[in-house]
């Protein structure tokens, strides 16, 4: 995998990495070609192996962690989700109605 520096990620990424910035977790070209988050392989492999991520979804939504909350975007940072899939997650509106909401801390 490959690091990319957020300056040169694609125009369409440019407003989710402003409201995102005040991360440093590195994004990364897969082999693919297809930028995500570099996959924390502990995370990664729990979630392969020993917990169903739709579990716990519905156990972080118990917990008051919703798609707005730093917790839930860490965990799919972590996993390695490609930048597109993230921003369905939590930014298309169809995905997450208060996306408008979100504030980063």
């Amino acid at each position: 995998m490959q690091k990319v520096a957020r300056e040169n990620l694609p125009e369409d990424y440019l407003k989710m990495m402003a409201s995102e910035s005040h991360h440093d977790h590195e994004i990364v070209k897969d082999e693919h070609g297809t930028l995500r988050w570099r996959p924390n392989p502990s995370v990664r492999l729990m979630i392969d192996t020993k917990i169903n991520l739709n579990d716990l979804i519905i156990l972080m939504n118990e917990l008051g962690y919703g798609k707005n909350s730093e917790v839930y975007r860490a965990l799919y940072r972590n996993m390695g989700y490609s930048l597109f899939r993230y921003w369905e997650v939590f930014y298309w509106e169809a995905n997450n109605p208060q996306a408008s909401e979100y504030k980063p801390t």
